[in-house]
């Protein structure tokens, strides 16, 4: 795992390892980025560990950015200010601040990058 130098460094899948998170049916990789900025910068990568129920919780993250990177699989996703949108591997999108959103469905092989600022933020459930 990357440690907090304040120099360059390199995660390597072989020494990654998956904790629990936000979410009781994905799991969560850290890659070291919020312990070499300090705390600014958050970076993971979320894979799903349970087949998809439906939708994930209608919610919004308190936030200054939020970029994911969808690296395997597919997934359904609404976001307040643009609607309902389709994704396979390869696509991005961004979350602009305190945007409401909701993950509708996910594929099996679902996998993400996830990138925030900051690294620490609260998360708000709204009930639908």
């Amino acid at each position: 795992m990357a440690e907090a130098t304040g120099k360059s460094f390199a995660a390597h899948a072989s020494d990654a390892t998956w904790k629990e998170g936000l979410r009781s049916y994905m799991a969560y990789r850290g890659l070291g980025i919020t312990e070499a900025t300090n705390g600014k910068v958050m970076a993971h990568v979320i894979r799903a560990n349970e087949p998809c129920n439906g939708p994930m919780g209608y919610h919004y993250h308190d936030l200054e950015f939020q970029l994911n990177y969808l690296i395997k699989g597919t997934a359904r996703v609404y976001l307040e200010d643009i609607g309902e949108i389709q994704l396979a591997a390869g696509d991005a999108w961004y979350q602009a601040p305190n945007v409401k959103h909701e993950v509708l469905e996910y594929s099996d092989d679902f996998e993400v990058l996830e990138i925030t600022m900051p690294a620490d933020f609260p998360t708000h459930e709204i009930p639908r």
